[in-house]
């Protein structure tokens, strides 16, 4: 007879999922973040807040949000990552917008960060 138990449905559940920390973008421990001029929180969930938008016109840009400290000087260390020119976006809280489908490039950066 079927049985129904939490890990049968946790791991049918997709990585985007809310609650599910995605395991090769785990924080490292042991870094010192102190001398960066710029910090980018995780979520509740444990996740880098790197997200892929689509905008009215079809174009995907990649968003990081959560950024706190020099958001300036994160935009330019991206823009170099990804070869393209991100910008700051607008509103009471900070988050860099790159244009083009770039996340997993960034979050892999922040990680060895050590963010």
């Amino acid at each position: 007879p079927w049985s129904w138990s939490w890990t049968a449905v946790a791991s049918q559940r997709p990585l985007g999922c809310r609650g599910i920390c995605e395991k090769k973008y785990m924080q490292k421990q042991g870094l010192d973040t102190k001398n960066l001029p710029f910090l980018v929180r995780r979520t509740s969930s444990g996740n880098l807040p790197v997200y892929v938008r689509s905008t009215a016109t079809g174009k995907k840009t990649t968003l990081v949000r959560k950024v706190f400290g020099d958001a300036e000087h994160l935009a330019s260390e991206v823009g170099r990552l990804c070869s393209t020119t991100p910008r700051i976006g607008k509103g009471g809280r900070k988050a860099v917008e790159v244009p083009g489908v770039h996340d997993q490039r960034i979050k892999l950066w922040l990680r060895e960060l050590g963010l």
